[in-house]
């Protein structure tokens, strides 16, 4: 009998091994991010206005409304308009212009003078963040049979998917707003309404009776239901 030495043994069972374990650098989630991709956008255009005046030089507002069109602007971007530092006629001018952004269903915001903007112009900036969903559904990963101890390639896909496409204003995924005060009225009057007394039924209308008087005439009433038993 050819016996074989100890280490060509464990040489063999070791190839073994390695041909029943996974190779751990198969895939990591490090490659398929789940996070979606956001851009800045800046859209501006330079509008024109007669010399000494607040009145639009020939064809500006037109130029204008068709620069909004092709922007597609809408009322959750946010559209600035901001005049030459030196420009003694910028709050007219500026609410010319203004006039014509709320016509095209959207709100525009006031800038601070801008050096760099030619005397008898103002400019009107567009801002918005466009998002980019993840590239889904990723499967690099074997759907079964993978044993890398690693969350599948397509996990968390349809979520991030679905954020990036129902966000109302992608901005919020970067900056955010700011909350305002908690308005606890409603809830307290409904507590303060339950301790008088003057609950609202389904109706609207308001209960006249108090909580210790319907707890009365609810015990009251079990009473003789249980008396009315035993008489029997």
């Amino acid at each position: 009998m050819t016996r074989l030495p100890l280490s060509r043994l464990c040489f063999a069972l070791g190839v073994l091994l390695a041909g029943c374990t996974p190779d751990a650098s198969d895939w990591t989630p490090a490659e398929a991010p789940k996070t979606p991709h956001i851009d800045y956008v800046r859209l501006q255009h330079d509008t024109t206005f007669h010399p000494g005046g607040a009145d639009l030089a020939g064809g500006e507002a037109e130029s204008l409304t068709r620069f909004l069109d092709q922007a597609e602007v809408t009322a959750e971007d946010h559209v600035y308009v901001e005049a030459a530092s030196d420009d003694a006629l910028d709050l007219s001018r500026i609410g010319r212009l203004a006039k014509i952004v709320d016509e095209q269903g959207a709100g525009a915001r006031t800038l601070p003078p801008d050096a760099g903007i030619a005397p008898n112009h103002v400019r009107v900036v567009v801002e918005r963040y466009v998002v980019t969903p993840p590239d889904c559904p990723n499967w690099t990963a074997p759907a079964t049979g993978y044993h890398g101890n690693q969350p599948g390639s397509n996990f968390g896909c349809a979520d991030i998917t679905n954020l990036s496409l129902m966000v109302a204003d992608p901005r919020d995924l970067v900056i955010g707003r700011t909350l305002g005060p908690p308005q606890g009225d409603a809830a307290l009057a409904a507590a303060q309404r339950y301790r008088l007394g003057k609950v609202k039924d389904p109706t609207g209308q308001s209960a006249s009776t108090t909580y210790g008087q319907q707890q009365g005439s609810g015990g009251a009433s079990a009473g003789a239901g249980v008396s009315g038993d035993s008489g029997q």
